[in-house]
């Protein structure tokens, strides 16, 4: 009979580490947050609105792209002659539907017939303009796909903040926009503001078809045409339900193209306001001006524009009634950060700016609006930290990372817009006080490095072939495989990344190399690119950047941000406001906290608004802030309790995951330790040696059947 073997049993690795790894996954990870919303809807019954000048957009679209959209729509229809949407959506048409909406008197509605208007009528229309509050926000007007994101981000920005002083959009799916006159761009700025002044006047002149009652001051005076400014509107109205009376009934929510006032901002406002001025005809023809809305701008957009207007405020250009059209416009400039001595280096101290010192944007711009006006109430204010400050908190942090004498900093700015251009030289020539001057080697880059454009039939396929290119570069790789022609400018990084990468080794030879390498600019997308090339081959240097971004904190562009120090103005929400949620960038907090202080909800000064520069480094869990004050801080009481409540709010999942950990183990020792006795098979296989015995046993006892006993 055969031994009986003992077996040992393998460890079932692929059973338990599926186990383990399904366990903790469901646990510790959230899964995609994908929509089950089934695509469809109905394309034809997009432009059936029931009203003539609104067009269907949810809250969250690009207002410019959907108002751009439904004019191509429009052209291709009325290719056969028919141009009645042109008059849809004149100016014209848009005066009669706001004297309709918010004047009681109404287009057309005569008053009392006489030379001399009573008194109650002219304080009843001056209290209902008074309830007629316009906020302008000045957007990008570019097609490419981070000019989209920001009008995105913008109007988001904008609709939280009304949303926080009470008002809701009237028509929460709908938008509407009209067509401005618009004269082209010109040189300079006199030219400009002597060209719309002209045109003023024409527009602004007598007409024998006025009626009495209270009609648009101008009119204009040629044939309704899409090519002038695509202006879109949203009306918003009180939300409270009650719990208080704005005082504010109507606000009129306008989107302007940022570009078109590029050569006389202050005058091209003017300019637009003009076409919001009402007057008051009676049975004589006799005619006053009604006094003008509150115009409240969000804007300029950008540092550019805002140089041009300080460079339009030193020329002075306007007359007293361009004055009299900003005479109620406040300007929160929250977008433009360019310091303050970049954008006034052109002006020089002369006595003709009719001020005894040197002074800040602010000042010179509303003195000289202003003049001699005393009842002029034109205010601008400016709600971002300017650059300098944000170099000031920059140096200070490189300092606190031991930053010293004679090492060597290198900082990569754009070329092509004039915010990078002044941030650079604010880099530059601002040295830090607490230690000697530093070696700085700038370098610059084209904006918009993967080459992307708008998808164009003609031009499809370079610009997919462009992105494709640029996609295969998304890992930190120090092998180049960018192409050396088309569109993509990744090629330029890299060599720039090697020309860097000799730098840090030659500086080695004599000193510490590069210690920290700065990344100025405002597309983050390019940041994000120049990472991915400048990292690898420059691992020991400190990184930093401005301008917080929720981009850097995504899983996805870790390997390549982590521990990017980045300095900005804001951040991704405001600790006052905890039920909105937190934003894409830091500069759509600043335009929600610009939106809060034109609607008189929160003032400079406030403790939600920081008083200084604030500090990030991105980490696993997001951007952690460094700039809280000692006052601030959590004390060891706080921070146990905080512990606490961890625990106690995850406490299920820990137990659950060491519960699987221990199941795993016992499986582990089960498997490893207990031992299984296979008895062996009656048809076993038979030895070799087991069949020769046998033969042997029979031949010498052939008439036994039983096997003698072995002698011991």
């Amino acid at each position: 009979m055969a031994e009986n073997e003992e077996k040992s049993a393998s460890i079932p690795w692929l059973p338990l580490i599926t186990l383990i790894g399904v366990g903790s996954g469901v646990l510790l990870f959230f899964p995609q947050l994908i929509s089950s919303r089934p695509g469809g809807g109905d394309l034809q019954l997009a432009g059936d609105t029931l009203d003539r000048q609104t067009i269907d957009a949810r809250l969250w679209q690009d207002p410019l792209g959907v108002a751009v959209a439904d004019r191509e729509k429009n052209e291709k229809q009325s290719e056969g002659g028919n141009q009645k949407y042109s008059e849809v959506h004149s100016v014209a048409q848009f005066q009669k539907l706001l004297i309709k909406k918010c004047f009681a008197l109404g287009a057309n509605c005569p008053l009392i017939r006489s030379a001399i208007y009573p008194l109650d009528e002219q304080l009843r229309l001056d209290a209902q303009v008074k309830q007629v509050q316009i906020l302008a926000v000045m957007i990008p007007g570019g097609p490419y796909v981070e000019d989209v994101e920001r009008r995105l981000r913008s109007r988001r920005a904008v609709i939280e903040g009304l949303g926080m002083a009470g008002y809701a959009p009237e028509k929460d799916h709908k938008i509407g926009y009209f067509y401005v006159p618009w004269q082209p761009l010109q040189a300079n700025v006199a030219a400009c503001v002597r060209m719309l002044e002209e045109n003023r006047i024409k527009d602004e002149g007598p007409s024998s078809e006025r009626d009495s009652g209270v009609q648009p001051a101008r009119n204009d005076s040629k044939e309704p045409d899409a090519n002038g400014l695509l202006v879109p509107y949203e009306w918003c109205e009180p939300a409270d339900f009650g719990a208080k009376k704005n005082p504010v009934v109507h606000v009129l929510v306008l989107w302007l193209i940022d570009d078109a006032f590029r050569d006389a901002p202050l005058g091209r406002l003017a300019d637009l306001t003009s076409w919001f001025r009402l007057k008051r005809f009676g049975a004589s023809q006799a005619s006053d001006f009604s006094p003008l809305p509150a115009f409240t701008v969000l804007g300029p957009d950008n540092s550019g524009t805002l140089h041009a207007m300080v460079m339009e405020a030193k020329d002075n250009p306007w007359n007293n009634e361009t004055r009299d059209c900003l005479a109620t416009t406040h300007i929160y400039s929250s977008q433009a950060a360019a310091a303050e001595s970049r954008l006034l280096s052109e002006i020089p101290a002369t006595p003709e700016l009719r001020i005894p010192f040197m002074p800040d944007c602010k000042d010179l711009i509303e003195r000289n609006v202003k003049l001699l006006q005393s009842d002029n109430g034109f205010c601008f204010d400016r709600t971002l930290f300017p650059d300098d400050l944000i170099v000031e908190t920059l140096w200070k942090e490189l300092e606190c990372r031991g930053l010293k004498k004679d090492d060597h900093v290198a900082i990569v700015s754009e070329e092509d817009t004039y915010y990078s251009r002044a941030l650079c030289s604010t880099f530059t020539d601002s040295k830090p006080k607490a230690i000697p001057p530093l070696n700085l080697h700038s370098y610059t880059y084209l904006r918009g490095i993967d080459g992307k454009l708008p998808p164009d039939g003609k031009d499809e396929k370079e610009t997919k072939g462009a992105a494709e290119s640029g996609d295969k570069n998304t890992q930190s790789s120090v092998r180049p495989k960018e192409q050396t022609e088309g569109l993509n400018q990744a090629d330029d990084i890299r060599r720039l990344a090697g020309q860097l990468q000799q730098l840090d080794r030659t500086l080695r030879q004599n000193s510490g190399g590069l210690r920290a390498v700065g990344l100025l600019g405002s597309d983050v997308y390019d940041k994000l690119e120049l990472l991915r090339a400048l990292r690898p081959l420059l691992p020991e240097a400190s990184f930093f950047t401005n301008n917080l971004d929720a981009r850097f904190a995504h899983p996805d562009e870790w390997n390549e941000t982590h521990n990017l120090v980045v300095v900005s103005a804001f951040r991704l929400s405001l600790p006052q406001y905890e039920n909105v949620p937190p934003f894409r960038d830091s500069g759509q907090t600043a335009l929600f906290t610009a939106t809060l202080e034109a609607m008189d909800q929160i003032h400079a000064g406030n403790p939600a608004i920081p008083q200084s520069p604030l500090i990030f480094e991105i980490g696993r869990k997001g951007p952690i802030e460094l700039s809280i004050p000692a006052s601030e801080r959590p004390t060891t009481a706080e921070l146990s309790a905080e512990l606490a409540n961890f625990f106690q709010r995850y406490l299920v999942r820990i137990a659950c995951f060491i519960y699987f950990i221990a199941i795993g183990i016992s499986l582990v020792v089960w498997t490893r330790f207990v031992t299984r006795v296979a008895p062996a098979s009656s048809e076993a296989k038979t030895e070799p040696e087991d069949i020769v015995n046998k033969e042997l046993i029979s031949n010498e006892y052939p008439d036994s059947g039983c096997r003698p006993v072995e002698a011991t």
